[in-house]
Formats: structure tokens, C-alpha cells, sequence
């Protein structure tokens, strides 16, 4: 039974190396990204490995290797295994890290408007830079929303008439005054034009404060016609296109594209907790490409919990990419032990 589940949890752990990594052969040399993370898997490979070796035969609860047709592959697992084990732990141990690159900001791209695109001005990988258009709605609607709007706030015939009525409303009070001074004019007169003027000025303050009114819409138009063309919030490349000309965007798939920083690069990698208190930000160290290549990077941000499964904190280091000879996605090695030393 001991063997079996050796057996069992050995194929368990290759089935999830493979599932969850990438192997490349780059230079005659066998690389496995991601070690850190599967540090304490290694240790139950290893376990696994003598498990199977080292428990005797049982023919009743156990799996007899030696007579499965199979033998020679489950054996090369094994072996394979084994290596992959050992070859996980000398890395660790050697403070040799595996992470990856991404972009320093991803931006899906979306409208909090809904209708249909009417134009679409790029194209996947083209490059753009902050405030360009991407992408325009179908906006006739807003567009004659905007006239309206225009017409009624350029439109102040109220406003006139509620002036001049109440200029000879203030010259008759004036005038009614100066008679009941001569004792000319009754007190029912002088009350009348006194309520004639407070009307008068108050239909006033009506026709300016509709004139505001009539200002706020029409700029309240020229926005809602605005946010029917989508610019790019950063400078970056258009890495995925979401919705094409005529596509209908609604509240539920509002995605128009992707916009990717790449200028800047992050790697990201997951530093075994113990090694985490020699860290700052601002350091700096050179990291290893998949290709060979040595590029400088600068710790970003530094993970504020530990993963309680692999017992390891996520770094994030920024890579100065201007010249764009580094790719979002790239596996990189950071060796956190020579560039201390250094």
C-alpha cells in the first residue's frame, strides 16, 4: 500500500510540474520556471522516490512494478522525478529564483456608454500614446442633443423681456413715490406697484437662473458627445482588440481593447520568506533572460504576506525597457545571493 501511494503521489506531483511550468530546452540547458513554488513538491518527490524503492514486495496490497508491461516508463518517471527533485532544491538552495515578465500597467479599455463602434483606429501591437483615439461610438443622437442644447442656451428672449419688465417696474415704483411724496398717489397705489416690482424682479431671477440651466445642459451634451470617442490613458502598445466596427458595446461586455505599458517592464518572483528581510526597495540587481541576455532591474514592491503554501513573498522588480528588447511574458532568473554578495 506505501508503495502504492508512493507511486501514486509521485505521478501526482509530475502531472502538476507539468501542467503548471514550461520546459525549454535554451543552450543544452533544462530550464524549470517557477522553482520556488514548488519547493516543498520537490520534497514529497523525493519522498515519493523512496517510498517506491525502499518498501518490500506484498502481492497482497501493493502494485508489482517488476511484472507491469509498463515497468521501463514508470521506472524512467522515477528516475526523472528524482532528478527534477534534486535539480528544484540545488536551485533554491543556490538563491536562484525563476519568475517572469509582465507589463508595468494593463489597461482594459472599456466605455461606461453603450451603442455600437462606428470606428475603430487601431490595430493589435500598434502603438499609441496618451489622449489618442482608439475608438468612436455611433454618436448621432448625442450630436442632435448637442444642437438642441446649443439652440436653447443661445436663445435669451426671456431673459430680455424679464429685464426690460422689470426696468419699468423700477421706474414706475420711482414715479409713484415721488407723487405720494406731493401727496398725488394713494397708499393702494404705492402697495400695488411696490408688489408689481417684486414680481417683476423675481420673474427675472427666473429667466437667469433658466439661462444657467440652459448653460449646464449644453455642456452636460458636448461631454456625453465626447465620451463617445475612447482615448488611450497611457502611453503603451494595443495588445488585444476586444469589439470591432459594428459590434455593440453593453453594460455587461463594455471591453473595447487591451492597452499594455511595456516601456516599463515588472518581474515578478516568489522569494522564500526567510531571504525577504535582506530585500528593499529601490535595490537593485541583474537579472538572466530565458535567451542569456543580462538586463539591470530595481526591486519595485515587496509582497506585505507570505504565501502560506510555499512559503514565499512576491517581489516585484521594474525593468527600464525603453528600447523594447524585452517581451512581456519572458521567464527570468534573479539570483538573490550573488547579487547580495556583489
Amino acid at each position: 500500500m506505501i508503495r502504492s501511494y508512493g507511486l501514486v503521489k509521485l505521478r501526482e506531483f509530475l502531472t502538476g510540474l507539468f501542467r503548471t511550468t514550461r520546459t525549454t530546452f535554451l543552450n543544452n540547458e533544462l530550464v524549470f520556471p517557477q522553482t520556488s513554488l514548488l519547493r516543498s513538491h520537490s520534497v514529497n518527490a523525493i519522498v515519493c522516490f523512496y517510498m517506491v524503492l525502499s518498501t518490500p514486495h506484498n502481492p497482497m496490497n501493493t502494485i508489482n512494478i517488476t511484472r507491469s508491461p509498463n515497468f521501463l516508463n514508470r521506472l524512467i518517471c522515477l528516475i526523472v522525478g528524482f532528478s527534477i527533485a534534486m535539480l528544484l532544491l540545488t536551485s533554491v538552495a543556490q538563491g536562484q529564483i525563476d519568475g517572469f515578465t509582465e507589463p508595468f500597467r494593463k489597461i482594459e479599455l472599456s466605455s461606461d456608454e453603450s451603442g455600437s463602434i462606428s470606428e475603430l483606429s487601431i490595430e493589435e501591437g500598434d502603438a499609441v500614446s496618451k489622449g489618442d483615439v482608439i475608438a468612436r461610438l455611433d454618436g448621432r443622437v448625442q450630436e442632435l442633443q448637442l444642437e438642441i442644447a446649443d439652440h436653447l442656451a443661445g436663445t435669451k428672449s426671456e431673459l430680455v423681456a424679464a429685464s426690460e419688465t422689470l426696468k419699468k417696474r423700477e421706474a414706475i415704483a420711482s414715479r409713484l413715490q415721488q407723487l405720494k411724496d406731493r401727496g398725488h398717489a394713494s397708499e393702494s397705489e404705492i402697495i400695488r406697484a411696490e408688489m408689481e416690482l417684486s414680481i417683476a424682479n423675481a420673474k427675472y431671477l427666473a429667466a437667469k437662473e433658466e439661462q444657467v440651466v440652459r448653460e449646464i445642459e449644453k455642456r452636460r451634451a458636448e461631454v456625453q458627445l465626447q465620451r463617445r470617442t475612447i482615448t488611450s490613458p497611457i502611453d503603451g502598445v494595443i495588445a488585444t482588440i476586444h469589439r470591432r466596427e459594428g459590434e455593440f458595446l453593453s453594460p455587461l461586455h463594455p471591453e473595447i481593447v487591451t492597452v499594455i505599458q511595456v516601456n516599463r517592464l515588472l518581474a515578478t518572483f516568489p522569494v522564500p520568506s526567510p531571504q525577504v528581510k535582506n530585500l528593499k526597495v529601490g535595490q537593485e540587481f541583474e537579472l538572466e533572460l530565458e535567451n542569456g541576455d543580462k538586463v539591470d532591474a530595481a526591486i519595485h514592491r515587496i509582497g506585505v504576506e507570505t504565501d502560506a503554501e510555499s512559503g514565499t513573498v512576491q517581489v516585484k522588480l521594474v525593468i527600464e525597457n525603453d528600447d523594447m528588447k524585452v517581451r512581456s511574458g519572458e521567464m527570468c532568473l534573479l539570483d538573490i545571493e550573488e547579487d547580495s554578495a556583489e
